[in-house]
């Protein structure tokens, strides 16, 4: 199951067993009630003790982490691009933020910000750094790096990915990286991963 969901929660995406992130499995469909479902691998999810609680045995239709893909039902605010927003018409998106707690801000909120903002600060120095000295293979190695802590086995990948597609300084490398020849199919490979993963701003 870890390995299902790259070791993180399969809700909010924290990383599961680290940061007294406690690992429990949850049943999508409350076992009470369910009875028939209660070992079916469809049915249960690795989720952080928070998250497992605060869904508990709530019945409005929320994201299935298996079945639905979160990029329709979820999109990333472009006034606070670490706050997530319902955008489907049925409303799900809406009901997984408030079932779930998504917009949390002290347990989740803040550890999507932090973990971003720290990759900012490296794209900026990046950016800095190809204006002084121009291009250096360790300036596309650290933006690679950067890359790759936005897929999908690390945490918070969904919010991070969609602030990297559409962060000025990422952008800028980028094109200087193609004017240079030197974003490589590696480089492409990631990006189409991140894009992947990306959710909508909105």
């Amino acid at each position: 199951m870890l390995e299902m969901s790259h070791g993180k929660c399969s809700y909010c995406e924290c990383k599961l067993g680290i940061e007294s992130k406690d690992v429990t499995i949850d049943h999508f469909l409350p076992k009470s009630e369910n009875p028939d479902e209660v070992v079916e691998w469809e049915n249960l999810f690795p989720a952080c003790l928070r998250c497992n609680r605060k869904k508990n045995k709530r019945e409005e239709r929320i994201v299935n982490p298996c079945v639905d893909e979160p990029k329709e039902y979820l999109g990333v605010t472009s006034v606070n691009r670490y706050r997530l927003k319902g955008i489907d018409t049925q409303g799900i998106g809406k009901n997984t933020i408030e079932v779930i707690g998504l917009n949390d801000i002290e347990r989740v909120m803040v550890p999507r910000m932090t973990e971003w903002e720290a990759l900012k600060v490296h794209l900026e120095e990046i950016e800095e750094d190809l204006k002084e000295e121009g291009y250096k293979n360790k300036y596309r190695n650290r933006l690679q790096k950067i890359m790759e802590n936005c897929l999908f086995d690390k945490s918070y990948a969904a919010v991070k990915a969609t602030n990297l597609l559409n962060d000025r300084s990422y952008l800028q490398i980028k094109d200087y990286f193609i004017k240079e020849n030197q974003w490589s199919d590696n480089m492409k490979n990631i990006e189409a991963k991140i894009k992947e993963i990306a959710l909508k701003l909105v």
